[in-house]
C-alpha cells in the first residue's frame, strides 16, 4: 500500500483559529483524494524557517504553502505552484498584495524617509514580506545601505513584531494577512504601531504541489479551487481571513528576482 503524502497550510496556521484551518486543509484533502492520488493532512513539526524548508523539500510533502522568496530560490526544483489565497480586503483579483511597513508609534518617522539610522528588524533574510519588501521599500527612498542601522532577526513575523513592542528595534515590513490576522486575534502584538508606507505588490504566499505526483497541474489546480469556494467552508474562510483562492503558476513569482537584486543594495542579506 502506497504511504500517503502530505496536505499543509502552515503560513497562517495559527492557534487561535486552527480548527478553521484543518476544515479547509482536510476538504483540499477531499478533493485531491478524488484524483486518485494518496494523500493525507499534515503539519510540519517545526515551524521555524529551517523546519518549514525541510517540511517544503520532503518527499512526504504532496501539496503546501510557502513564502515565496524561498520557493523561487529553492522550492521551484521540488514543487510546482497552483495558485494562493486572495485575502479579504488586502488582496487585488488577481491575488497579489502589498506588505506594510510599521513603525514604533514613539519614532518620529512618519514616512520611510524619516527612517534614517533607525533601528530595522526583519523575520528572516529568506521573506519576502519581512526582507526582501522591506529591501524594496528602502531603496525607493536611497541607494546607501548604511541609511538604516544593521537588521535584528525576529525569526518570524510575530518574532519581529515582539522585537518592537520590547524597543529593540524601530521598524519592520509584516506580510498584511499576518498583520490583519494579528491585529484580530493578538491586539497586543501590533498596538502602538503606526503603517508609515507598503512594500511592492506582488503575489500572495503560493501553494504549490509536487513535482513527482501523478495528477496533471491542472485538475489540481481546480481540485484546490472547488475546495476553497465549499459553501461549508464559509465561516472556516471568515475566521481566518480568506476571500477565495486563485490559481497563479511559477512563472507570476518570476517578478520576485528583481526585487531580490533591488533590496540586496540597500538592505543586503550578508551584513
Amino acid at each position: 500500500m502506497t504511504t500517503p503524502r502530505g496536505i499543509s497550510l502552515p503560513m497562517y496556521d495559527f492557534p487561535e483559529f486552527s480548527s478553521a484551518t484543518i476544515e479547509v486543509v482536510e476538504r483540499i484533502v477531499r478533493e485531491v483524494a478524488a484524483l486518485g492520488e494518496p494523500v493525507t493532512a499534515d503539519s510540519p513539526e517545526n515551524s521555524m524557517h529551517h523546519g518549514l524548508i525541510e517540511h517544503w523539500e520532503s518527499e512526504s510533502t504532496y501539496l503546501s504553502q510557502s513564502c515565496g522568496l524561498p520557493f523561487v530560490e529553492q522550492l521551484h526544483r521540488y514543487a510546482d505552484v497552483i495558485g494562493t489565497i486572495r485575502w479579504t480586503g488586502i488582496s487585488d483579483e488577481r491575488g497579489w498584495y502589498r506588505t506594510v511597513i510599521v513603525v514604533r508609534a514613539d519614532h518620529p518617522a512618519r514616512t520611510i524617509e524619516g527612517l534614517q539610522d533607525a533601528r530595522p528588524v526583519i523575520s528572516n533574510t529568506q521573506s519576502l514580506s519581512g526582507w526582501c519588501s522591506l529591501g524594496w521599500a528602502l531603496a525607493q527612498v536611497t541607494s546607501d545601505p548604511s541609511f538604516v542601522q544593521p537588521y535584528r532577526v525576529g525569526e518570524r513575523h510575530t518574532g519581529s513584531l515582539q522585537i518592537l513592542q520590547d524597543a529593540e528595534a524601530d521598524f519592520a515590513s509584516i506580510d498584511p494577512a499576518t498583520f490583519s490576522i494579528l491585529s484580530r486575534h493578538r491586539p497586543a502584538l501590533v498596538q502602538n504601531l503606526r503603517v508609515i508606507g507598503h512594500g511592492p505588490l506582488v503575489p500572495a504566499t503560493p501553494l504549490h504541489v509536487s513535482k513527482v505526483r501523478g495528477a496533471q497541474l491542472a485538475d489540481v489546480r481546480a481540485a484546490v479551487t472547488q475546495a476553497f469556494a465549499d459553501p461549508a467552508l464559509a465561516e472556516a474562510r471568515r475566521v481566518i481571513g480568506i476571500e477565495s483562492f486563485v490559481g497563479l503558476d511559477n512563472a507570476d513569482y518570476d517578478v520576485i528576482h528583481e526585487l531580490v537584486a533591488t533590496a540586496e543594495q540597500t538592505l543586503p542579506r550578508q551584513r
